[in-house]
């Protein structure tokens, strides 16, 4: 099965952290309550969508880096030194034709960390294949022609 537009954006966010921060656990999901000491959880908060012309769609996805500091929970400047460099790095994410640009981001420094929100664009165009000419029958036997 194909993986679709959601699946692969996520994929790509959680590989660009794990990239640049190779000491954190990344989960691909909500952070556990017994996760590592510095840890990310990546989730998907929101998707809006909108039909267009021709059978395109519009997605507007908001992704949701959760990070928990559960060594220094009254220490902030490492969340926010962590924030920071999160603009970097999730503003372009992917390879080759798989590329998303963020076209929003902002974060909330919480007391155990923060949640960063970056919301992508999306256009999903549909792939539409045609049969030129189909065989031709007559009388519902196949005829041999072009």
């Amino acid at each position: 099965m194909e993986k679709g537009v959601l699946q692969i954006l996520k994929e790509m966010v959680i590989k660009a952290i794990e990239k640049q921060f190779p000491d954190s656990a990344v989960y691909g999901e909500e952070v556990p309550q017994k996760g590592s000491a510095n840890c990310f959880g990546v989730t998907i908060k929101s998707v809006e969508q909108k039909p267009l012309l021709k059978g395109r769609r519009e997605q507007w996805i908001t992704i949701c880096v959760e990070y928990k500091n559960q060594t220094q929970k009254r220490v902030k400047l490492q969340s926010t030194q962590n924030a920071e460099m999160l603009y970097d790095v999730l503003s372009l994410v992917g390879e080759n034709e798989n590329q998303f640009l963020s076209v929003k981001m902002y974060h909330n420094i919480t007391e155990k960390g923060f949640c960063f929100y970056a919301v992508y664009y999306v256009q999903i165009m549909p792939i539409v294949t045609e049969q030129k000419m189909k065989r031709l029958e007559h009388n519902g036997d196949k005829v041999v022609g072009y």
